[in-house]
């Protein structure tokens, strides 16, 4: 995977790992920023054809106030993508079941991965890591571990596939703070699971049924924490093109403080 660099931030981009032109029908973009706050990007990104019938899309967050986030974000999304790209090859089956059990095999080794590079280094470094493994553009396997995000925009509107796995969600699924209130408060930074924190990890995994006209977005925390879920929709509504929709999208989180690292993959059904 190759890196580019923006504002000496690591990003990591892709087609297919064939290095040949992407065959599959979706309409991709993909974009990371450093914004206007911090000096190093921890984010990494990469989307990915693994083969005729699935493709792989993922976005990282390396942890901020850990030692080398960004090392462990790479590592996280280059092992999920060498282990689902492996287990495909040798997985004759393709039913739901061994589709979500593969990814969340790839996960656990991404997490591993990033548990022995913390050892190697004596660096105490997290992440989090969500993905999408979308088979034959009907099925979409979802799944996530800490708080960058995936939505779904169905028909004009916008829901949040994945599920944050922070000190304020928690308190929001327990009724003591409300969605405003998580949003603005001091504690919103603590995850309760990341990728590199214990041996093995445990990962929520989502399915969901692709429908023509769907759109599937990925995102750090820097794009939601900066952009409410009505300016999202409202600029996935708007720009047609996935690559148009990311640069408005970072434009936007950047207008708004641009606080953290901002990163998003858009994907067009």
């Amino acid at each position: 995977m190759a890196d580019e660099s923006t504002n000496d931030a690591p990003t990591q981009s892709g087609d297919d790992t064939s290095g040949n032109q992407p065959s599959n029908s979706f309409g991709v973009g993909g974009l990371s920023d450093v914004g206007r706050v911090r000096e190093l990007n921890e984010d990494n990104w990469h989307w990915a054809i693994l083969d005729e019938g699935s493709s792989l899309y993922a976005v990282a967050d390396g942890m901020g106030g850990h030692d080398k986030g960004e090392v462990a974000s790479q590592v996280a999304v280059e092992t999920i993508f060498e282990e689902t790209a492996k287990a495909l090859k040798s997985t004759k089956k393709r039913d739901k079941r061994s589709l979500r059990d593969l990814l969340r095999e790839s996960f656990q080794r991404a997490n591993r991965a990033v548990v022995t590079q913390g050892e190697e280094q004596d660096s105490n470094m997290g992440t989090t890591l969500c993905a999408a493994l979308v088979h034959k553009e009907k099925d979409a396997f979802i799944a996530n571990v800490g708080d960058s995000r995936v939505y779904l925009y169905r028909d004009g509107s916008l829901r949040q596939v994945s599920r944050d796995h922070s000190l304020v969600a928690y308190l929001v699924a327990l009724g003591e703070l409300s969605e405003e209130e998580a949003r603005n408060h001091p504690s919103g930074n603590i995850l309760v699971r990341s990728i590199g924190s214990v041996p093995e990890v445990e990962i929520d995994l989502f399915h969901v049924e692709l429908k023509q006209g769907d759109r599937i977005m990925l995102c750090s925390d820097g794009l939601w924490g900066e952009c409410d879920d009505g300016e999202i929709l409202e600029l996935l509504r708007d720009q047609a093109n996935p690559q148009d929709a990311c640069q408005a999208l970072v434009d936007l989180a950047n207008d708004h403080g641009g606080r953290d690292n901002t990163t998003l993959v858009v994907v067009s059904v």
